[in-house]
């Protein structure tokens, strides 16, 4: 069954693509992240996923366009709700592609992720599927996260410190001021 991946970074998939080869699927990667700021780390990001695809030989179908302004305009003006609208925006590209291309089914890393809404992308996931008339493969890969970080360490993969947006960059260095001050 061929497999389109939705890959939110390189550290997310590299066990789950281990397993997923194991249970027969025929996996491509597909990156589309159009919430990850800024752009350094956007490009970063993809570079570790083109790395991560050659090493182990996927495929391979990158979407290398910087997408601040439609990222943007997704979640206005109601920003609280980004997360859930940001998750609709990749899982249905990801479907829309699958589909278009001729895969039998997707999925997305953001299920792999022990900092995601499970719940929320599974619900996602289906309705996508059934717009775009292609399955929507679901496994419950968290419990290898740990694995799959210390890999992508292994093969020296850049490895984020935030989930991608804006918003997670700040909740993640909000409380660092205090470290710009010391030894003044």
């Amino acid at each position: 069954m061929r497999l389109l991946l939705h890959t939110c970074c390189a550290p997310c998939v590299v066990a789950p693509v281990g397993v997923l080869r194991e249970e027969g699927f025929d996996v491509t990667l597909f990156f589309y992240n159009p919430n990850v700021h800024p752009l350094l780390e956007f490009r970063k990001r993809l570079k570790a996923v083109h790395v991560f695809a050659d090493q182990v030989k996927l495929p391979l179908i990158p979407d290398d366009e910087y997408g601040l302004n439609e990222y943007l305009s997704t979640i206005w003006p109601d920003v609280h709700a980004r997360c859930i609208k940001c998750y609709r925006m990749r899982i249905d590209r990801t479907a829309m592609t699958a589909a278009r291309r001729g895969f039998d089914a997707f999925t997305s890393s953001l299920l792999f992720s022990t900092q995601q809404r499970y719940d929320t992308i599974i619900k996602l996931g289906n309705d996508a599927a059934r717009k775009h008339g292609v399955e929507f493969i679901v496994r419950d890969l968290r419990g290898l996260h740990q694995q799959s970080l210390d890999e992508a360490r292994s093969r020296s993969l850049y490895r984020q410190q935030y989930c991608g947006c804006i918003f997670s960059e700040y909740d993640r260095y909000k409380d660092t001021t205090r470290e710009l001050y010391r030894g003044r």
